[in-house]
């Protein structure tokens, strides 16, 4: 009567327990395929037969190759230091800094137009501030002011509130000119900083090709310098290919002579059934298999 129900549980259980056993078949299946399909004796054997030619292409290649490239990267630092010296000798220094010092002077007048206008802001500003003092202090007094009572808005004789807001607007439109002047005033002062630093900076050059000439080193020679380095650079450069196409040859005869290119066949073939063997574990046939080889050793476990 119960039947249903002993099945339904069985399922359950059997689920749970294939879950166990599918972990500990597939840890067997990739054992047996990295038994089966291992590359590690041929990719000996493949060592043990070019350990001798390698030790070749070591010593009369290789070695020689990377003392070329020293001496190429030797040469390269000499060619880029002897253009730098080129670029230094071939300046025109005096245009340079009449160019720069014309600036530095169009910016040094630049700001002392602004410090000027800065300041005839600020006067601005204080005589506004000091003509609205005197409305209030007018206001407040019994003499000429209004003793205390309210002020009219306009007024004909006396003082009124549209003075005072006529005195509030010229302060504050000072007030704004004074900070847009101090804000040019930074603005310019910081291009004369730049155009003095690119007078020092064109000097510090001016000097080093000062002392370059000193040291005896001038245009013609630097340039010699310069094309004796490039010719040297593509002699090196084509010494360095003929060693490499020279050595790539010697280890192409030397893998056909000793049967290395069949090895590396057989590996790439035992990597693919690998890759196809490990792949195989989880289509439908074989997960369908082994769910109904659990099933039934569970169920001969318990007599069923």
């Amino acid at each position: 009567m119960f039947k249903w129900l002993t099945n339904l549980v069985d399922d359950a259980r059997i689920a749970f327990s294939y879950l166990g056993y599918e972990r500990e078949c597939k840890h067997n299946w990739m054992a047996e395929a990295e038994r089966t399909y291992s590359t590690t004796h041929t990719e000996q054997d493949i060592k043990t037969r070019m350990a001798e030619p390698l030790l070749h292409v070591a010593s009369t290649f290789n070695a020689p190759i990377r003392d070329l490239e020293s001496t190429r990267e030797n040469v390269k630092c000499v060619v880029t230091a002897s253009k730098e010296k080129l670029a230094t000798l071939d300046r025109d220094y005096k245009s340079e800094l009449d160019v720069a010092y014309k600036l530095q002077n169009e910016v040094s007048e630049e700001l002392d137009e602004c410090r000027r206008k800065l300041s005839s802001a600020y006067d601005e500003l204080n005589a506004a501030k000091s003509s609205l003092d005197s409305w209030f202090s007018r206001a407040e007094g019994n003499w000429f002011g209004n003793g205390g009572k309210k002020l009219p808005k306009h007024a004909f004789f006396g003082q009124d509130l549209s003075d005072r807001d006529h005195y509030k607007a010229r302060r504050d439109s000072a007030a704004r000119g004074v900070g847009r002047y101090k804000a040019e005033r930074s603005s310019v002062a910081h291009s004369l900083d730049a155009a003095r630093a690119a007078v020092k900076s064109i000097k510090e050059d001016r000097q080093k090709m000062f002392e370059l000439k000193k040291e005896g080193f001038n245009r013609r020679i630097v340039t010699s310098t310069i094309n004796n380095g490039i010719n040297d650079l593509c002699t090196i450069g084509e010494e360095i290919a003929r060693l490499e196409n020279v050595r790539d040859e010697f280890v192409h005869q030397s893998k056909t002579s000793l049967g290395v290119y069949t090895l590396e066949t057989e590996i790439d073939r035992l990597r693919r059934a690998k890759e196809s063997h490990i792949k195989a574990f989880d289509n439908e046939a074989s997960v369908h298999e082994r769910k109904a080889k659990h099933r039934a050793l569970w169920l001969d476990e318990r007599g069923r």
